[in-house]
């Protein structure tokens, strides 16, 4: 039998066995743990479609799109009210009286984008759902929609406190749902995924989505329990609800380091990682970013179809016609160099986002910070377009302004998003990128904070500052990315030539030999450059 032969033999066996397998790099091995993976995923997946779990990727895009909207739409209320501005009252004073207006908008933009973080946190974790997971969530961007509508009323009836309630209302039971969900997707160890699923962070995670949730839904309930006493401190409450998740990260961080044996290390070191190396999903991001942009462009392409902007008799003769479009050219030219605008830096994001492979928190707060400025350029294209006219004076300017601002902002946090990628660019960047796209980059992301503040300061003069300038320059700002598009092109293609001829020179060089006697070369090299390529041929 085999458990009586000789031990000495049967080592020796065991030995020349595991050097087999590793002269064959390990192939038994590897090919087992493949197998066991396939039969582990097969398990899953039948276990998923017999429990009518589905793929999470629509519920994402779904998502994002309809939490896009909600940000944008926030703005259409301050729309309307500098629409109906006095063009003849100093513009400063107007904005003024409305500075709650802008205030709830920041408040509630940031909120309802922390929301959606935190939707993105949780649900970057699962990978499939079922039908209660697909109902909450619809539940739950039902409750969101019906931020716009509170924002509205707040501008106008900010000084009740049953508003204030509504809001803080509307907020708790988004916490409460999220909560649900949170609970729901880590009890059902199949919705997760199976890195999460098997390692032993999943106890963590779910304790701090748990206490994050718990806390907004204390937050809110503080909110509206004060609302009564003093409105303005309501607001506070809720705007804390941004940075609960960073609370909660250091409690359970704290905690862990003094119960947790396995937590080694520093709580600096923690943070820092969680906020500038922890991965946040990039596609949901990209889609959030993008629906952001298009909801932008729509408002102001509502804005040039609305009753104001078309002439209102359809009975009037082709002069009259021509005359009325003609009037209107103010608000077309704007619309122009608007849209065009809001195109440019979205083609700057774009370009920003081919290099990204990882993102952080760190660079999803900077590109939250740019979809905020975004949103809010429909309204400087209404005060440009309303202040054009020549009885407006002086405000003519403030608007010109008040638009740079905007984008200003905007393009200083594009910059910003891109210096924090390079800060941990072996993190952030799928590769090294050449200098020559890199120093493109920052060209294209220089442009609009030099043009908006050099137009800014140019309108502090004395004499009206006519808008017609504004919309010049942002013109001829596709023409300038396209010449910085076009003298990158020429040097890469200047280097590659320099490439082919030193591939050339190096053919010659193989092709004659210097040795002393010719005639007892053996062999000669023929070579053949084709562009980059170049064939051998030993004769």
């Amino acid at each position: 039998m085999a458990c009586d032969g000789d031990p000495a033999q049967q080592t020796a066996a065991d030995d020349d066995s595991h050097r087999n397998a590793e002269n064959r790099g390990g192939e038994p091995e590897r090919e087992g743990e493949e197998l066991d993976n396939e039969v582990k995923g097969l398990d899953k997946e039948t276990s998923v479609r017999e429990h009518r779990f589905m793929p999470i990727d629509r519920l994402n895009i779904f998502s994002d799109a309809v939490f896009a909207t909600i940000t944008t739409f926030m703005v259409v209320p301050i729309k309307e009210e500098v629409q109906n501005y006095d063009v003849t009252k100093d513009l400063w004073s107007s904005l003024g009286t409305d500075w709650y207006r802008f205030l709830v908008f920041f408040i509630s933009f940031l909120v309802v984008s922390t929301l959606w973080q935190d939707h993105v946190w949780i649900l970057q974790r699962v990978e499939y759902v079922g039908d209660i997971g697909l109902i909450l969530n619809v539940l739950l961007l039902l409750v969101a929609s019906l931020i716009p509508f509170l924002v509205a009323l707040v501008g106008d009836f900010y000084r009740f406190s049953l508003i204030s309630q509504l809001f803080g209302g509307c907020v708790l039971a988004l916490s409460v749902i999220q909560g649900i969900m949170i609970a729901l997707a880590f009890r059902r160890g199949k919705m997760l995924s199976d890195q999460l699923a098997e390692g032993s962070s999943k106890k963590w995670l779910s304790v701090e989505f748990l206490l994050t949730a718990g806390l907004k839904i204390v937050l809110s309930a503080f909110s509206i329990g004060i609302a009564v006493a003093n409105v303005p401190t309501s607001f506070v409450f809720l705007g804390l609800i941004m940075f609960t998740d960073w609370v909660c990260i250091v409690a359970v961080a704290i905690y862990r380091s003094r119960k947790d044996n396995t937590f080694t290390i520093g709580l600096r070191s923690y943070v820092c990682r969680r906020f500038v190396l922890e991965d946040v999903d990039i596609d949901r991001t990209q889609t959030f970013t993008d629906g952001v942009f298009i909801i932008v462009a729509t408002l102001i392409i509502l804005d040039i179809t609305s009753d104001s902007l078309l002439p209102l008799d359809p009975n009037m003769e082709k002069e009259e016609l021509y005359q009325s479009l003609l009037d209107k050219k103010e608000a077309l030219l704007a619309y122009v160099s608007t849209f065009l605008t809001i195109g440019m830096i979205w083609y700057i994001n774009y370009s920003m986002f081919y290099y990204i492979q990882r993102l952080s928190r760190l660079l999803l707060l900077f590109n939250r910070l740019t979809l905020l400025f975004i949103s809010v350029v429909p309204v400087g294209f209404q005060l440009v377009s309303v202040f054009s006219v020549e009885k407006a004076g002086r405000n003519e300017n403030i608007a010109v302004q008040f638009h740079c601002v905007l984008i200003f902002f905007t393009s200083v946090c594009q910059l910003l998003f891109w210096l924090a990628a390079h800060w941990k660019r072996d993190k952030h960047l799928a590769s090294r990128p050449d200098r020559l796209h890199i120093g493109r980059i920052m060209c294209l992301l220089l442009v609009y904070p030099i043009m908006s503040l050099v137009i800014f300061c140019s309108a502090f003069g004395s004499s009206p500052f006519k808008v017609n300038i504004i919309h010049a320059v942002e013109l001829t700002i596709p023409i300038i990315f396209l010449l910085i598009k076009l003298i990158i092109e020429v040097v890469l293609h200047n280097r590659s030539s320099q490439g082919i001829s030193l591939s050339n020179r190096v053919s010659i060089d193989m092709r004659s030999p210097q040795i002393d006697n010719p005639n007892a070369m053996l062999w000669h090299v023929e070579a053949r450059s084709d562009n980059s390529d170049t064939n051998y041929e030993v004769l």
